[in-house]
């Protein structure tokens, strides 16, 4: 897995991640002033990136399924492989936005987590791991189930 560089975040979500442009295309053109750089690949705002154009839209509605077929089983693989990439970066303002972005998002519920955790690829479960100790009563909860 390659580490996804702040100015590569953009570029690699339309690579990886299904259904990216379209998401991309429909924020633009609801919101052209706020979200039309990032069609471009410019993004000043991480975290609002990861909120609007990925988390939202894509990654959490698949981690909702609960009998996901193969075709989105595919697109969560896709998604945690970018989010991968993302951990793997070595920015820090990446890192914040990618952290209350993406992976604070699985806090809807206990069942996200244990999505979000079997999907999530090694750096990134670390990171999904990290969050749910922060919480002494969910990660007791959940600990066994997720054999940490």
């Amino acid at each position: 897995m390659i580490p996804i560089s702040p100015d590569r975040v953009v570029e690699e979500f339309l690579r990886v991640v299904p259904n990216a442009r379209t998401v991309l295309d429909d924020l633009a053109a609801s919101d052209p002033e706020s979200y039309g750089a990032w069609l471009e690949g410019r993004v000043d705002d991480m975290l609002e990136f990861f909120l609007q154009a990925f988390t939202r839209p894509v990654l959490l509605p698949l981690l909702r399924e609960d009998s996901p077929s193969p075709m989105d089983e595919a697109a969560i693989r896709a998604c945690f492989e970018y989010v991968e990439g993302l951990v793997l970066g070595d920015d820090s303002y990446l890192e914040s936005s990618l952290y209350f972005g993406i992976v604070e998002q699985f806090m809807e519920g206990k069942e996200m987590i244990r999505r979000a955790y079997f999907y999530s690829l090694p750096a990134t479960r670390a990171e999904v791991v990290s969050l749910i100790e922060r919480y002494p009563e969910t990660f007791r909860s959940l600990r066994a189930e997720l054999e940490l």
